[in-house]
């Protein structure tokens, strides 16, 4: 953009006498004449003013551009820094339930796994049947992998949707609260499934990872999920 600026007015100065001209003296009983110069702005700082009004403008956009792109680019930034070494593991105790390690929930897991396999390029995967000591109907099952995910939102949604292909598919899929460890979390029923089922995925830049829970509503499911995460999820 070119700035238009007010022209500088070059100011008329008498010329010299030369030595040749009679030099008139003044009487004093007449009045002087006298020469009076253009008289000065009244608002010298006019010009200049509007040249700081148009820097401060320039200067508040450009600034409001850095700060747009840090607050967009700079926590997911940290984000991918912060969560893209993680680890998943399978402890024997989780949220208060148990690891069951009968050959029928090894079996389970590992065709949930081989699911997963399927679907994703992931460096390592897991999984298990977690029971619960009060009510052996309500054992959840859980699979998860680590790799580098550059848009946790829409792998998880490719996990749903391999569900959708392998299970009969999640309705009313919805986001929940993802917990200190952050990423997204979401939680969908199961179609065509005998009793309620509820299924919760998360997925951040590092790990991803699904786990079905039967006779248990949205709610309750991604309460336990987010404790369930923070004892099998660790990070580097």
């Amino acid at each position: 953009m070119t700035e238009q600026h007010d022209k500088v007015r070059v100011e008329q100065v008498p010329a010299a006498r030369s030595a040749s001209e009679p030099q008139t003296t003044v009487s004093s009983t007449e009045p002087a004449e006298i020469l009076e110069a253009p008289a000065k702005s009244s608002r010298p700082w006019a010009t200049w003013s509007r040249r700081r009004r148009w820097l401060a403008i320039t200067g508040s956009v450009v600034g409001c551009g850095v700060l747009a792109a840090g607050m967009t680019l700079g926590p997911t930034g940290y984000e991918m820094w912060t969560q893209k070494d993680a680890t998943l593991t399978t402890p024997a105790n989780a949220a208060g339930l148990t690891l069951d390690t009968t050959d029928a929930a090894k079996s389970a897991a590992d065709d949930l796994r081989t699911v997963l396999d399927a679907g994703f390029s992931l460096d390592k995967t897991v999984a298990g049947v977690y029971g619960d000591p009060a009510q052996a109907s309500r054992s959840v099952l859980f699979v998860g992998g680590t790799a580098f995910l550059g848009r946790p939102g829409k792998e998880l949604d490719q996990l749903f949707a391999l569900l959708d292909d392998q299970a009969g598919g999640v309705r009313d899929v919805r986001d929940v609260d993802a917990g200190s460890l952050g990423g997204v979390m979401r939680c969908g029923a199961a179609e065509g499934s005998d009793s309620a089922m509820t299924i919760c995925g998360w997925a951040d830049h590092g790990s991803i990872a699904l786990a079905m829970f039967p006779e248990r509503t949205a709610d309750e499911s991604a309460t336990l999920l987010r404790d369930l995460r923070t004892a099998i999820e660790h990070r580097n």
